[in-house]
Formats: structure tokens, C-alpha cells, sequence
């Protein structure tokens, strides 16, 4: 018995690790490459990946992070350092055969592009879509929201149990809590961070970062916040101001009542901003 890949592919990553990658949309225009968040899957932006728009318009790439859904899992936690995630993108959009892509990322997935930047240069990649996301892992805990701090420990627990009863509050707490998650999509989301070893939670939530590459073009590389207003794992006052400070090209959009993932919560406007942002900064 096996499980069924399809649409997508197994890529092997320069360690051996295999990555699952999916792509779809018009191959002449912008690629852009989705990067979910922690414990979950690209099925997260389903919304993105089927809309004609986003189709007609883009070479939409997502792939599952090593750890998560369809890709390997390695039971060593410096199978997660930086420089892996970094082959792991390369290794994708070499099978896509795409290059400089501007990359949308979720949650956890926006320390991606700084590991990129830091192994393969400045022009490696055009621009961060950051939705419900930050831009590197050191400056999380300005931002952080307490809720999802709180949820910390029983995610990164040893303790089946905890985790058990840790993981339904960590899947709701994505979105807002006035929104009604679908219950299949809410079994979907379970069912991406229920199978892996503690050892491949903790190695993810857990792991270093050195932003020094990214934060030295931070004057000129594009940004783009779409963040929640509810978000409960961001507080959205204290990116915006981060980003003012910090970011010499960046944008923030507030989407009023939505929570951790606009791109779920509220795609036709997430995507609008993805598709509007993408045209200006490919020309």
C-alpha cells in the first residue's frame, strides 16, 4: 500500500531528503513559490493553486517542508538547520527549472527566504509575500501573539497525550475565532501535523537562524505583509511597526476580522495583493 503523490512529484534535496513539490499555472509568467507553516501541508493554499486568476497569471510552486505532509521526516535534528531548508527550495525550483522566484510564505515558513538568501545570495529570490507570516526567526518573539505561545509547549511535548489534546487549539487558533473552519479542512490540517516524531516538531519550532544576509538588503529586497487583525499567533501593531523600522521596501495590509491565515480566511483579497505586488516588482 502506498499513498497517491499525484499532481505532484518527489525531489530529491542534496542530502538524500525527499521533498514533495507540485506546480501548476502558466509557466511563462512569475514563478512564485508557496511555503507553509509549521506541522501542515501546501494543501493549505488550495485557494491559491486553483483560482484562474492566480493560474492565468502566475507559475504557482508549493512544495511540503521536510518534516511536514508528503516529504521525508529525518529523525536528526540538524537535518532541519538552515542550510537543509535552503537546499530543499534550490533543490524544488531547479525541478521547476524556475529561477529568482518570489516566494509567498505562511507562519513558520517565512524564515525560509532568509535561509535561502544566506546560501545562495541577494538575487536568489525577488521579493516575500509574507501572509500571516514575519521575516526571520530572530525577530519573532517582538511579535509574537500569547496564544500561540501558550500552545508552545504541548506542540514540542514527548507527552502523546498533551499533544493530542495541544494540536485541535493549535489548528483552530489559524484562523479567527468568529470563523467557522470547514470540518474536512479541519481533519486535513490535523491529519498534516498528527504523524511526526517529537523529535521532527521540536527540530522545526526549534531551530537557529542568522539573519545577517537577509537584513543586509533589507533597504531594497520587496516585502509585503497581508496579516489578520485577528491573528492569534501575531500581533499585527508590532509587525507593522518592525517592518517600518527595519524594512526599507516593505508593505502592510490589514485585513480587518481575519485571523492567522488570510490566504484561507480571505483569499480573493490575499490574492489580489499577491498577483498586484508580483506585476509591479516583475517589471
Amino acid at each position: 500500500m502506498s499513498i497517491d503523490l499525484s499532481p505532484g512529484q518527489l525531489v530529491k534535496s542534496l542530502d538524500g531528503t525527499n521533498i514533495w513539490a507540485a506546480a501548476c499555472g502558466n509557466p511563462s509568467k512569475p514563478a512564485v513559490v508557496f511555503v507553509h507553516g509549521f506541522a501542515c501541508t501546501a494543501d493549505a493554499f488550495e485557494k491559491q493553486y486553483t483560482d484562474p486568476t492566480m493560474l492565468e497569471n502566475l507559475y504557482i510552486i508549493r512544495y511540503d517542508v521536510r518534516g511536514c505532509g508528503r516529504s521525508d521526516g529525518p529523525l536528526k535534528g540538524e537535518a532541519y538547520f538552515s542550510e537543509r531548508q535552503a537546499e530543499d527550495f534550490k533543490a524544488v525550483i531547479d525541478a521547476f527549472k524556475v529561477t529568482k522566484p518570489f516566494v509567498a510564505t505562511w507562519s513558520l515558513g517565512g524564515i525560509v527566504p532568509p535561509d535561502v538568501i544566506a546560501k545562495y545570495g541577494p538575487d536568489s529570490l525577488s521579493g516575500h509575500i509574507m501572509m500571516g507570516s514575519f521575516p526571520h526567526r530572530n525577530m519573532h518573539s517582538e511579535v509574537v501573539h500569547p496564544v500561540i505561545l501558550s500552545l508552545i509547549p504541548g506542540l514540542m511535548s514527548e507527552d502523546i497525550g498533551m499533544f493530542a489534546r495541544t494540536l485541535p487549539d493549535f489548528v483552530l487558533s489559524c484562523v479567527a475565532p468568529s470563523f467557522k473552519l470547514p470540518y474536512d479542512v479541519y481533519t486535513k490540517w490535523l491529519g498534516g501535523a498528527a504523524p511526526r516524531e517529537p523529535i521532527v516538531r521540536q527540530s522545526m519550532l526549534g531551530r537557529k537562524q542568522d539573519e545577517a544576509a537577509v537584513m543586509t538588503i533589507a533597504g531594497r529586497f520587496p516585502y509585503i505583509a497581508i496579516q489578520g487583525e485577528v491573528d492569534q499567533h501575531l500581533v499585527p501593531p508590532k509587525l507593522e511597526k518592525w517592518m517600518k523600522d527595519h524594512l526599507g521596501q516593505s508593505e502592510f495590509h490589514l485585513l480587518p476580522g481575519v485571523g492567522h491565515a488570510p490566504f484561507y480566511e480571505a483569499p480573493d483579497k490575499t490574492n489580489g495583493l499577491v498577483l498586484d505586488f508580483v506585476k509591479r516588482y516583475s517589471a
